[in-house]
């Protein structure tokens, strides 16, 4: 995983027909970034290590990268793509909780960087359940034509700007709720389709227990087919603490954006769940 701003190492190995390393005559990186521009840094030849190209690339900006190599005599190509994490990391809870709840020794840094991937999609799944945890700034669109509109992703902690037109709004013109409902203190939002923008800080100040706890657990059920062999989130081994009952038990629960989730967890998140906004 790697992090806005930090340093990820590119690497391609050329072979010839024979399959054999070998330097190129020529060769070429293209890195297209997020925002579709492309980059095209240099690349030192002849390689250290015979045929292993090589070229360290600094992050500036968070989102998928895609990395294309080729070169000439012999010619090759090769593409890749490199995922860069927002730096407002959007994790519900810490590598080093999580290594604590595994029982992996804070020592053991062998599964850090995929351990902190799966962190970030586990708080995803709990969000979906929740909303919003991990405090984020949030713009979406919406169309005007009532006096309310309701913001997608709550809690919301601050509305920052209201646009509609492209006119910004007065803030004295509008009230919200931390449930996401945005009115319009007097009439209504003007007509359109998509036409009022909205900028807002989401999340929760203080993330109660019960989510802290319920994201470790899930962590900890679907991390365990890492363990090798048929340890899964879904076998019925005898050394499983998270149902009563053996198999039948181990079962009781969903999936939710690809996580096996147990009802003790969703059961956790209970007092938290998100419920309808009523206008």
């Amino acid at each position: 995983m790697v992090d806005v701003g930090g340093t990820v190492r590119l690497r391609h190995l050329v072979r010839d027909a024979a399959g054999d390393p070998a330097d190129p005559a020529t060769a070429t990186l293209r890195i297209q970034l997020p925002d579709g521009t492309v980059v095209t840094p240099g690349v030192t030849l002849p390689s250290d290590d015979s045929g292993l190209l090589e070229h360290d690339f600094v992050t500036t900006a968070p989102g998928r990268h895609v990395v294309s190599w080729t070169t000439t005599d012999p010619a090759t190509a090769y593409a890749d793509v490199v995922n860069v994490v927002d730096s407002e990391w959007t994790a519900i809870v810490g590598l080093a909780d999580a290594k604590r709840h595994l029982n992996i020794p804070a020592t053991d840094t062998t599964d850090d960087e995929e351990l902190r991937g799966f962190i970030l999609s586990a708080s995803a799944v709990v969000e979906d359940v929740v909303g919003i945890v991990a405090r984020r700034t949030v713009t979406e669109t919406a169309s005007g034509g009532g006096r309310h509109i309701i913001l997608e992703r709550p809690p919301v902690l601050e509305v920052a700007e209201v646009l509609v037109d492209g006119q910004a709004v007065d803030a004295g013109d509008y009230t919200w709720s931390p449930s996401g409902l945005l009115a319009r203190r007097s009439g209504v939002w003007p007509c359109g389709l998509r036409n009022v923008e909205v900028m807002y800080v989401a999340g929760k100040s203080v993330v109660p227990h019960n989510i802290v706890d319920a994201t470790l657990e899930l962590i900890r059920i679907n991390w365990r087919p890492q363990a090798g062999g048929n340890y899964s989130a879904f076998d019925g081994g005898g050394g499983d603490d998270f149902g009563n009952g053996g198999l039948e038990a181990s079962l009781q629960g969903n999936l939710r954006l690809g996580f096996f989730v147990p009802n003790t967890v969703i059961q956790r998140l209970q007092p938290d769940q998100r419920g309808p906004v009523v206008l």
